[in-house]
């Protein structure tokens, strides 16, 4: 299975690179619609294959930023997804190609957020009123088909259309549409600065609005950031506040958003899960069958793991049936692999594996109006352990350590760094990191794959290395990987 899965890994890669040809080519002959295309092409491989690198390549194919002023708006998109992508580094010095294409990404949005992606919409005139609402109603509707995971890139181009037509139209309600909606890419890539300029710009507007169903949201946003940076102290006064504003505001979507956040609460603090479980019981009852496995998480907090598993069984025939066009299709899926893990379940561990590796450089969001529930590599580090994947999960877990810290979300950040910690401890004395490293050296790994896995320099895993030689008093890689294995046993 293994060589068969990475035969197809190293297939879907050439295909990329033919892609990548092709826009080169295209570019050069003056073709560019053929050559955004083909980038386009090879940035949905590269999603495939969890490939930053090779997205942030299909995301800078097309440099110059005087050229394609159709496309500006979708190459910022895509160029806000490879930094996603990219990640951080968990306080290691980076690898120096992913550094370079970092900085090659952010020059190319640097150059492409000058130029013509605020002339898409004309500024110089005023539109009217009824053709503004015309052309928002179109990309509106552009964007409730988009709220998928695979539909990131287009929410995050049509976030940017909203706020041009806003500025043009002079029209602060679409602007605010505009703004919320780049706030909530922003925050499901896990870019932090992006984010709160985003919702900055935003509560800028609904100050000017006044309208009470947008300080509804204003407030949700709040409450919901305070539970992100793990101010829990705060949590319940600002969640208050929203109740409040959505009554005031007769918002549809006030006490469903308030039960979510309070849902959130409770699982993290292990108070008030008796009372949230039977309002959430009474809420699925009548909703799509997917909704059970919110009910599932709840379970599973309170102890109650057999119950939590048989909701499992029950939607995982189904699991195809969600709708992939819907913000659930990625937060229902996590859902499941908390239970699947605590069950035990390693048919269902794998399936949910492999349906949302290709996405593990996201983080798990709704609208920022609903509570952030941190970057996918979690569950995937989760998920990769009870499989015995040993590596994928330590890598998923360095992974999720950095997305999490990267974002501002310390319980998210400590949860992660516990699966390190927790696979550690019986190789004592070597640290942490030591130890992951030295597991990777006993599975017959170079400095350099190492160095990959785990998005450190060649430099630093060197250095973790001749510390562990001199730690355990040996000699050479195979004195530790003897070690290791005598640990084991």
């Amino acid at each position: 299975m293994i060589p068969a899965f990475e035969n197809g890994r190293t297939d879907a890669a050439a295909r990329a690179r033919r892609h990548l040809d092709v826009a080169r080519a295209e570019a050069r002959g003056g073709s560019l619609d053929r050559s955004w295309q083909a980038c386009l092409d090879a940035a949905r491989v590269a999603r495939e294959l969890g490939d930053a690198e090779l997205l942030a390549e299909a995301a800078t194919v097309l440099a110059d930023p005087s050229v394609g002023w159709a496309t500006a708006v979708a190459r910022q998109a895509l160029c806000l997804e490879a930094l996603g992508m990219l990640g951080v580094p968990a306080g290691e010095a980076e690898s120096p190609s992913r550094q370079e294409w970092r900085e090659l990404v952010r020059t190319q949005l640097d150059g492409l957020s000058t130029g013509w992606a605020d002339r898409i919409v004309p500024a110089a005139a005023a539109l009217e009123r009824a053709e503004a609402e015309r052309r928002f109603l179109r990309i509106q509707t552009a964007y409730l088909h988009a709220l998928g995971a695979d539909g990131l890139p287009d929410r995050l181009a049509l976030g940017y259309e909203a706020v041009a037509l806003g500025r043009a139209a002079g029209d602060d309600h679409i602007l605010a549409w505009g703004w919320h909606w780049r706030a909530d890419s922003m925050q499901a890539l896990g870019l932090r600065a992006e984010f709160n300029h985003a919702i900055g710009e935003l509560f800028g507007v609904i100050e000017r609005l006044g309208s009470p169903a947008w300080i509804w949201r204003r407030e949700a946003i709040l409450a919901n950031v305070a539970l992100l940076e793990n101010r829990l102290a705060d949590v319940p006064m600002l969640a208050a506040s929203a109740r409040e504003a959505g009554r005031r505001a007769g918002a549809a979507d006030a006490e469903l958003f308030d039960l979510i956040l309070r849902s959130t609460l409770a699982q993290r603090t292990g108070a008030g899960l008796e009372g949230v479980e039977r309002e959430v019981r009474l809420l699925v009852a009548g909703a799509p069958l997917f909704a059970q496995g919110w009910r599932g998480e709840i379970l599973l907090a309170m102890g109650r793991v057999e119950e939590s598993a048989g909701i499992l069984r029950m939607l995982m025939p189904h699991l195809d049936e969600i709708p992939r066009d819907v913000h659930e299709w990625l937060v229902g899926h996590a859902a499941l692999c908390a239970i699947a893990v605590a069950a035990g379940d390693r048919p269902a561990a794998r399936r949910l594996h492999d349906v949302l590796a290709p996405f593990a450089h996201l983080h798990l969001t709704g609208p920022s109006t609903t509570p952030y529930g941190g970057p996918l590599a979690l569950p995937l580090a989760r998920l990769s352990a009870l499989l015995g994947d040993e590596r994928s999960a330590q890598r998923h877990a360095v992974e999720a350590v950095a997305r999490a810290e990267a974002m501002g979300a310390p319980w998210f950040a400590a949860t992660a760094s516990s699966l390190i910690a927790d696979s550690s401890r019986d190789l004592a004395p070597l640290s942490a990191r030591e130890a992951e490293v030295a597991r990777m050296v006993a599975q017959g790994l170079t400095n350099r794959d190492i160095a990959d896995a785990l998005f450190l320099s060649e430099r630093t895993v060197e250095q973790h290395v001749r510390s562990t030689l001199h730690k355990l008093d040996v000699k050479n890689r195979a004195g530790i990987a003897s070690w290791v294995t005598a640990k084991r046993s």
